[in-house]
This record gives C-alpha cells, structure tokens and sequence, in this order.
C-alpha cells in the first residue's frame, strides 16, 4: 500500500530521541534549530524557518521520560497553526506584537487589555522556558541540546533559567536518527523532486538567447510557483532554491548581468524545493544549441561516474567507496586530476539542503535501507562551461532508487531569441 505524505507522524523520531536520551543518562533535549523543532514537533514554525532573527524564540522541550509530554514554547501568532500540525504536542505560549482580537472585539469597550510588545517580552521566554524545565525534570542534572548552532541570546536564557543544568551537545544524535526516513518522509521528499524538475524544464522553456544567470532563475522560479498554484499535490509548498549558471559564468547567478545566453552554451541547475518542510536537491545540464565535442566528452565521464556514485550505495557498503568509484573513473577517463570533495550527501529538513554523512573519501558509516542522499559528480569549468548531474536516491533492500525522473542524457535545446 502506498504512503501517503499526510500519514506525517513524530512518534518514531521520539522514540528513538528518548532512546538515545536513556542511552547517554540525559533529562531530556531541547530542540533549537528550524530542521530539528519540525522533526520532533511536526510543526514547522515560519517565524524561526524564515528570519534568523527570531531564532531561539521558538523551542521544543523533549524529555526522557515517556510520561511527559513533548512541550512546545512559541508566541501565540503562530498558536493555531501548531496545535492543527501537532496536535499530540503541549504549548506553552507568549504574546507577539500581533493583535489576535476579531474586529468585533476591537470595537466594543471593555476593560484595559495590557499592551502588546514592540516584538516579544524576554522576560516571558525566561519564565516559560523556566516552566517547561522544570515541569518535565530537565531543570537540574545533564540535558541535550543543539550547541553548534545555538544563539548567544538563547544559550544565556537557558543558562539563566536553569543554572544547574549540564548541557550537552546531542547534534550527532539527531543527525544519526533522521538519516534513516519513513515512508511518509520520502514521499514528501519526492513530492518536493518532482516540483524541482517542472521548474527545470519550465526554465528551459521560457530560455531566450542573451539571457543571463539572474534571467534564468527567474524563469525557474515562475515555473515552480505556477507549477504549484492549483495543484493539491503541492499544497504544502512553501519555498524553492536555485544555483543556475550559464556557459563560462560559473557563479550562483546572484545579480549576474556578465555575458548572456548564447548558442552553444551549457545551462546548470543546481535547485531544489521545499514541500512540508522537505527541501530537496538536484540537478541537471541543458545544452542550448548543439554541444562541443569537448562538452560532450566531460558530460558523459561525469555522467558515468555519478551512475557508479549511486550503484555503489548499496545496504552494507561504505558510503566513502561511493566517491572512491567515482573518482576513479574520471581519473582513469582523461581529467585524472579532477578534484572534488565530496559526490553528494544526506538530505531531509535542514534549511541548508545539505546534511551529515557527506559521501567523501573518509565517510565510514555504512549504507542502510532507508537512508536518502543527493547524489552529483558535478564540475565548474569556465572553458567548457558547469555540468551538473544530481538525483536523489532511496536506499532500498536491492539499492538505490531514484526520486528524479528527468533523463541523465545531455538535452539538447533549440536556440530562441
């Protein structure tokens, strides 16, 4: 039977939270990052997914203990939309500077309401996040959280507030719990592919001579939002990503009006969309007008090195080998001095589409069914122009399968002015 993206459920990742929890004798774990509050909440707040100036305003408090409820710390703006995403989830809210009342409300006198914050109270934070500890015992003794990426303001809120907590870091853990997906999580991921490909070839579709990199992702990005307008398969949409190049102009794009679209040139798609907080990644190469026997000839090396990248992720395999296979054969196929770091990466949640283990040379974590990884082999060559070959694969039972559809062939477009 086939799984629905709305059979969503935290129940898996909380376990397996409260296991690692057990396992190394911590209270509990608070949840800081974007990525991380979706994952063991299930609800994806806007506020902390889109302005990094708000980060450590929204929190969620996972303790060891089964007993006690997940709790969820964040302001009343985004109440309602949380209690429909997580409705198994304990809220403790404060109030932003948004006015809730109906107009009903507003235009009746009643007693003094208190005045709304310019933003939030930090005061209310100190004592809700306050509250949240110490009702779920993770007050005092050694407790989990995101060190790396936390904010100064937030670590010394928390600080604060329980002073004789022992923090630790638990980034690994959580890492090492998300890399494996459920059903419901490849299906958002493919759902997310399929938006990013229609982007692609829309953008290619809408191609005119003279067109620059900021053209081109402009034309990408209409074509992903008309693609989503209308069609309910995509209604949990909310954002998308693009690094195009075209011909020798290797950059992101950002601003670029250097050159323009010319026959001959390699369009690059490096791009990805996010639906229900899955952001995906890939890409693929066009050639405008009829390519070069030298882009020809790196296109189908690289080509052929990132199929072996994907055969080789297969259960029980070092993923390193993954990026030695591959290496190899564009060393021993004319450019034995290609230099890349690493063929590809996990991928899920992080608002940075790119997630631990990366497939390098040193990677020593061994595939296991249900992992999900970008896979590409790409180059940046201002002579020949960028190539980028990247799908996203499922490990399976029998290996990887492939959430990209469009074809790994050189597509070659007529030239348009």
């Amino acid at each position: 039977m086939s799984t629905s993206i709305t059979d969503a459920s935290t129940d898996r990742a909380i376990a397996q939270i409260r296991a690692r929890l057990k396992a190394r004798g911590l209270a509990g774990y608070v949840a800081f990052t974007p990525s991380n509050l979706l994952y063991a909440t299930g609800f994806r707040s806007y506020f902390v997914s889109e302005w990094w100036r708000l980060h450590g305003t929204v929190l969620a408090f996972v303790p060891a203990d089964e007993a006690l409820p997940v709790t969820l710390m964040l302001g009343d703006f985004e109440e309602k939309t949380a209690r429909a995403a997580a409705p198994g989830v304990q809220l403790m809210t404060y109030r932003l500077w948004v006015d809730l009342s109906t107009a009903e409300q507003m235009s009746h006198p009643s007693a003094p309401v208190a005045q709304r914050p310019e933003q939030w109270d930090a005061l209310e934070l100190d004592r809700l996040a306050g509250e949240a500890l110490r009702s779920l015992g993770m007050a005092s003794g050694r407790v989990a959280t995101d060190l790396p990426h936390m904010t100064l303001d937030t670590w010394q809120r928390l600080q604060r507030v329980a002073p004789e907590v022992a923090w630790e870091d638990f980034t690994d853990d959580v890492y090492e719990v998300r890399l494996i997906k459920q059903e419901w999580e490849v299906e958002r991921l493919r759902t997310a592919v399929e938006l990013s490909e229609r982007g692609m070839v829309g953008a290619m579709e809408l191609a005119r001579e003279g067109m620059t990199a900021s053209d081109i992702r402009a034309a990408y990005q209409i074509s992903v939002a008309t693609a989503a307008m209308g069609d309910p398969r995509f209604a949990g949409y909310t954002d998308n990503w693009v690094l195009p190049t075209v011909g020798g102009t290797t950059s992101a794009g950002y601003g670029s009006t250097a050159g323009g679209l010319a026959a001959g040139d390699l369009v690059k798609f490096d791009c990805g969309t996010t639906v229900h907080g899955y952001r995906s990644d890939g890409g693929r190469t066009f050639a405008f007008g009829q390519p070069s026997v030298e882009q020809q000839r790196l296109y189908d090396v690289l080509a052929d090195a990132q199929r072996i990248a994907r055969e080789s992720l297969v259960p029980g395999a070092r993923i390193g080998d993954a990026f030695v296979n591959a290496i190899a054969h564009v060393h021993s196929h004319g450019y034995p001095t290609f230099n890349r770091g690493h063929v590809g990466h996990s991928i899920g949640i992080d608002t940075f589409h790119e997630e631990p283990p990366f497939i390098g040379p040193g990677c020593d974590v061994l595939v296991e069914t249900g992992m999900v990884f970008a896979v590409e082999v790409p180059t940046y060559t201002p002579d020949v122009g960028a190539i980028m070959i990247e799908d996203l694969v499922v490990i399976r039972d029998d290996g990887a399968e492939l959430l990209h559809t469009l074809p790994h062939d050189l597509t070659v477009v007529q030239p348009r002015v």
